[in-house]
């Protein structure tokens, strides 16, 4: 099932600076990022994430209306004049973010990779190094084999590489859709205080961390409360992630019967 989360709304910045030159920056901004990167000595692309499945309308200028009264308050001081000279210049594009697990159908004669097969969220660029992972377990799993005429019993061989597959895959769509969710603004404290704490330290102990720095210098109920609260907003973030990956080739792929597939009799 392929899901919407959101949309990009897409601008290139000319003639202008970002505040740490050649690296790419995530503006944590109400309601979701906005990211920023260069593309040439003198361009930025702006990548305005908007949640939901329509953005405002190009032709009849709201999103020029939305872009300059909502989002670009929230742009750096040093990247605003180059971003509304380029709303008003018109070329704006937009772009569904499309989330898809990967659901295999093993078929004689064909196997699916790239987005048609499997798609994250791409706050975090994470899809071609999932589809450069995949060539390589494909490659590995071909590379023995004489020749690929016997479509059917190929077929059943390669199962294994949907298992194989996941270990890499699984982290990166996980690390995708989780990142996106706590990056989004949201009514909810805990999850605010998960996005500051997301803020300061990446990593997967992000809910622990953010548990901590709310019991320092020592905890209270109420912030052995909000602590909870955040314990369990993230488990609500990442648990439907992880059950739509699926819990047994993530976490134990050997127990997989295709993980020990041979390679077909020569």
């Amino acid at each position: 099932m392929v899901d919407v989360p959101s949309c990009f709304v897409g601008l290139v910045l000319e003639d202008c600076q970002l505040p740490y030159a050649n690296h790419g920056h995530v503006i944590l901004a109400d309601p979701s990022p906005i990211l920023f990167y260069p593309i040439s000595s003198t361009e930025v692309r702006c990548l305005v994430d908007v949640p939901g499945q329509k953005v405002p309308t190009i032709s009849n200028g709201e999103m020029a209306k939305y872009l300059k009264t909502t989002v670009a308050p929230q742009v750096p001081p040093e990247l605003f004049d180059a971003f509304i000279s380029s709303i008003e210049r018109g070329n704006i594009r937009t772009m569904p973010n499309r989330s898809m697990p990967a659901a295999p159908h093993p078929t004689p004669g064909a196997l699916l990779m790239g987005d048609a097969f499997n798609m994250r969220h791409p706050l975090t660029g994470g899809g071609m190094t999932v589809a450069f992972s995949d060539i390589v377990v494909l490659r590995n799993l071909l590379k023995p084999l004489p020749d690929l005429n016997d479509a059917h019993t190929l077929c059943k061989y390669l199962e294994s590489f949907y298992t194989l597959r996941k270990p890499v895959a699984s982290t990166i769509n996980t690390l995708a859709g989780a990142l996106y969710k706590v990056f989004s603004a949201s009514p909810d404290r805990a999850r605010n205080e998960m996005r500051r704490a997301c803020f300061d330290y990446l990593s997967l102990g992000v809910a622990i961390f953010g548990v901590g720095r709310l019991l320092l210098p020592f905890p209270s109920p109420k912030r052995m409360w909000i602590g909870a609260r955040l314990i369990s907003s993230a488990s609500e973030i990442i648990f439907p992630i992880i059950k739509a990956e699926g819990v047994r080739q993530m976490f134990f792929p050997a127990t997989v019967p295709a993980y020990y597939r041979a390679p077909p009799a020569k």
